[in-house]
């Protein structure tokens, strides 16, 4: 029988389908409720301090011992001998060079187990393309290479990211070394101001990594990798995100009952977030939006933001379009 045949009667089996989902979600209370999440569970709970760096210490010990995830993917090859149409009950994380599984998360840190394949680095590296970015996730984060593939590392820095970051003061990147990766070996990168890129690899990475969300600065952001100069940012948060995608939403709907509530957002922490809202309350009524794009100019704790409600305003003139015009 070829393959699809037998998927084919799988889809038509709703009995055997309830079996597969039965099995995931069974999967997904055993390793929810079993020994290794209790014991990610009580690291996080017994931390000494709450910051960035315990937490990165605790992952760090975490990591030194990987028997936990022999036998997570022993459960799962075991499932999946089982039932082929089994799908392991964790998230998929993805770029071009990487595929993984978030096997813990919570609100300070983030778990997850992949592989980088030796190919697509290898093609990413050789094949055609223009000028590349330089990336700092903003985040502390924990790396163990179980399989380092003779992976070569190099190891880059750049002004610390924080609250106060602008545009005018990012500076630039600059590389500060490069070497080899052993198998076994744990590296520990504040994406606040480090970062590192995979510059070759003879065979598949086998990658353990934690993210830490606590104390991540509020962007991250990219240097051109030829220049060195800065290039761009984004959220680090995904409510800030959130934001900015909805407000932007309600601009392109033209809800003009939605202002009030936009205006709200003009006291977000994050200067970003503020010039953003404000960018969407001029574009729903920008009579309305004058006053506040006024006092942002005037009071707005970050120079960035006052410099470009300054600019927007010298724009307008005196005449200010209305939303009439």
């Amino acid at each position: 029988m070829i393959v699809g045949q037998e998927l084919e009667t799988w889809l038509a089996d709703r009995r055997g389908q309830r079996r597969t989902q039965a099995a995931i979600d069974g999967f997904a209370a055993t390793w929810r409720d079993g020994p290794i999440h209790r014991r990610f569970d009580e690291i996080l709970a017994n931390l000494p301090q709450q910051t960035a760096e315990a937490i990165a210490d605790a992952m760090s010990a975490l990591f030194a011992d990987v028997r936990w995830v022999d036998a997570l993917v022993e459960g799962l090859a075991a499932a999946l001998a089982d039932d082929p149409y089994f799908e392991p009950p964790f998230r998929v994380v993805s770029s071009d060079v990487h595929n993984g599984l978030l096997v813990f998360e919570d609100p300070r840190v983030s778990i997850s187990v992949g592989i980088c394949g030796a190919s697509q680095l290898a093609a990413k590296k050789n094949g055609p393309r223009g000028r590349t970015s330089i990336g700092f996730t903003g985040q502390l984060t924990v790396l163990k290479f179980v399989r380092a593939g003779g992976a070569r590392l190099s190891f880059w820095e750049a002004p610390r990211i924080d609250a106060g970051f602008t545009a005018a003061g990012s500076g630039t990147c600059a590389r500060t070394g490069e070497r080899a990766i052993r198998d076994g070996e744990i590296v520990v990168v504040d994406g606040r101001y480090q970062t590192h890129v995979i510059e070759a690899a003879r065979a598949n990475l086998v990658v353990l990594q934690a993210s830490i969300t606590l104390d991540q600065a509020p962007l991250s952001v990219e240097y051109d990798s030829v220049g060195r100069a800065f290039v761009g940012c984004s959220a680090t948060s995904d409510v800030a995100s959130r934001i900015q995608m909805i407000t932007t939403l309600l601009r392109k709907l033209d809800w003009e009952a939605a202002f009030p509530v936009i205006v709200g957002l003009l006291d977000h922490p994050e200067f970003f977030v503020r010039w953003h809202v404000m960018k969407e309350l001029l574009g729903l009524d920008t009579a309305a939006a004058l006053p506040h794009l006024e006092r942002m100019a005037a009071r707005d704790p970050h120079p960035e933001a006052r410099r470009a409600a300054r600019s927007v305003l010298e724009r307008f003139g005196p005449a200010i379009p209305s939303k009439a015009a």
